[in-house]
């Protein structure tokens, strides 16, 4: 008799297992869905650390690989083909080629289409929004864990990132505006007279 319970109950946890993977995969096409309708589009974040705000900015995306990330001090950015980071404070402007595996949580493409290949994927609701929770697979990450929060909107509002020292960086992504025709000028840059230029391309 025991031996059927102990049984039952583990059919039971291996079927509801199945059912959260497949709601997880459900939600997984709906916000790659919403993004494949996404040409370009441009949103404010503000990154925390441990709960603290380290960082605020502003992100804009175009497709197909093209991304520019503002904050106070810095701005780092690609065309397609290059990709640049330019510091303020230390006036250097770095110039490398375009990594198409960009792995950078900041990147769309990345937490997308390309990461949840690598992971478990799992759901949860918090108020009007459905976690997307991701466990990779394998030790090749460099993270224990991510969740996106989505919203109603089948869009990313929240991201939270825990490290292999389960240190948490969360970044909020909000004033969200698709669509806008951003032109491909805004993902070149030109830096100041002045500016140290390191070409590594």
């Amino acid at each position: 008799m025991m031996k059927k319970i102990i049984i039952t109950a583990f059919l039971v946890f291996i079927s509801l297992m199945s059912f959260a993977q497949s709601d997880a995969t459900s939600i997984l096409r709906e916000l790659q869905n919403k993004y494949n309708t996404i040409s370009d589009l441009s949103v404010d974040y503000t990154q925390k650390a441990n709960g603290k705000v380290i960082l605020t900015g502003k992100i804009f995306f175009k497709k197909e690989n093209k991304y520019r990330i503002e904050n106070k001090n810095q701005i780092i950015g690609s065309d397609g083909i290059s990709a640049w980071n330019f510091n303020a404070s230390q006036k250097k402007y770095i110039i490398t080629n375009y990594d198409a595996e960009n792995n950078s949580i900041y990147s769309i493409n990345y937490l997308v289409y390309q990461l949840p290949n690598e992971c478990l994927l799992s759901v949860r609701s918090d108020g009007n929004h459905r976690v997307l929770e991701l466990t990779p697979k394998s030790t090749n990450l460099q993270f224990s864990r991510i969740d996106l929060w989505i919203n109603s909107d089948k869009l990313i509002q929240k991201i939270s990132f825990k490290d292999l020292n389960n240190s948490t960086t969360e970044i909020n992504l909000s004033n969200y505006k698709l669509n806008q025709k951003i032109s491909d000028s805004l993902f070149s840059f030109n830096p100041p007279e002045g500016t140290k230029v390191i070409d590594l391309r």
